[in-house]
């Protein structure tokens, strides 16, 4: 019997290893160019977690007993773990998924993380598959990776503005959210062995139907996560990695959007209008800019206050049907600004927005991230 304590301590510690990863720079190379590789790099982690683990309990447990018992408790068998109610084995298994997605998250970093400095310094030349059939394997590995990238914190940062994912990754830059997001994309489809436009060109087949993989019900479903997770960061990253903005009106007063969308558009006449500014204007524009961004945040975390205390003092009834109101017009409004051509058009609809569809955005956005 493996203690319940043991276990939970084993969790804890196989979390905080796989953070780890993430701050060890890794040198790109014929070795480390390989999924496998890095999957080794998981598993070391997690090994290294139990051996720190079993080493309070003084060589009591061994090590093989305690990776029998884990898989168990993967497939609902509790019998050879001690102690413990129900409510401590329902926190076991809550522990255990969030481990499960702290290695996910870990493999992709290390994966991610590693290309983008190999293609930074241009330093290897692949060997990417370029025939017409994308194999199975492939296209859900590509999948898998793609889905949890753009769950990352630093990858959403990066697609909404460029901001660099670590400070010693040279990554390029890029004008508009969309490029960045294809970046991402190509990395991906390299780190499994493919190049990039044959691979989307295969991906666009299935999706006209003309692939023997249409006909494969979980190839499928993950490719319809896929490109749904793609779609809302790709959306997510045009509004803005916050999706409350403030847009100062000519009156002076502050209005609340609940989007954020900047795209620059330079043509010749606005290069030619364009006259070099001297360090104290340039000093004195950054001040003034400061203090309007300043302002503007405060307007924006009062107009966020007043919008949950005005939540909170509903009845747990009407609490849920603004939810679900909420939540619907997310879902159109997201679908609204995917169908809208990226540039002035969509800056357009971004500063259209009604009132009464800003408070609900905002709502949906509070109480799904627990802001």
């Amino acid at each position: 019997m493996i203690p319940l304590p043991l276990l939970l301590n084993y969790f804890e510690q196989a979390c905080k290893q796989l953070l780890t990863l993430a701050d060890e720079e890794v040198v790109p190379s014929e070795l480390t160019l390989n999924l496998n590789w890095h999957r080794s790099r998981i598993v070391e982690s997690q090994l290294t977690a139990l051996t720190d683990t079993l080493l309070e309990y003084d060589g009591r447990f061994d090590a093989e007993a305690v990776q029998d018992v884990l898989r168990e408790i993967g497939v609902g068998n509790f019998n050879n773990v001690g102690e413990g109610d129900e409510e401590l084995r329902k926190t076991l298994v809550k522990e255990m998924e969030k481990t499960n997605e702290a290695a996910r998250e870990a493999f992709v970093r290390s994966v991610l993380f590693l290309e983008m400095r190999d293609d930074s310094n241009h330093s290897h030349d692949r060997n990417l598959h370029t025939h017409a059939d994308l194999d199975r394997s492939a296209l859900m590995e590509y999948c898998g990776l793609a889905i949890t990238a753009m769950r990352l914190p630093e990858i959403q940062r990066f697609l909404s503005n460029g901001t660099k994912v670590q400070e010693d990754i040279k990554s390029e830059v890029f004008s508009i959210p969309e490029e960045r997001l294809l970046y991402i994309q190509r990395l991906l489809w390299k780190a499994v062995g493919w190049e990039p436009d044959t691979a989307s060109d295969q991906i666009k087949h299935l999706m006209e139907g003309n692939s023997e993989l249409m006909n494969d019900n979980e190839v499928m479903e993950t490719v319809m996560k896929y490109t749904s997770s793609v779609r809302v960061a790709a959306t997510n990253a045009s509004m803005g990695s916050d999706l409350t903005e403030s847009l100062s009106t000519t009156d002076g007063t502050t209005r609340v959007v609940n989007v954020t969308y900047s795209e620059k558009v330079v043509t010749s006449e606005t290069i030619q209008s364009l006259s070099a500014p001297t360090q104290n204007s340039m000093n004195e524009h950054k001040n003034e800019q400061q203090s309007l961004e300043q302002k503007a945040q405060r307007d924006v975390a009062k107009m966020r206050q007043e919008i949950h205390d005005e939540f909170m003092s509903l009845s747990p009834d009407e609490q849920n049907k603004t939810l679900a109101k909420a939540k619907q017009t997310q879902d159109a409004f997201l679908q609204k600004v995917m169908s809208t051509p990226p540039g002035a058009e969509r800056v357009i609809l971004m500063k259209s927005i009604d009132f009464e569809t800003q408070k609900l955005l905002i709502i949906h956005k509070m109480w799904t991230t627990g802001e």
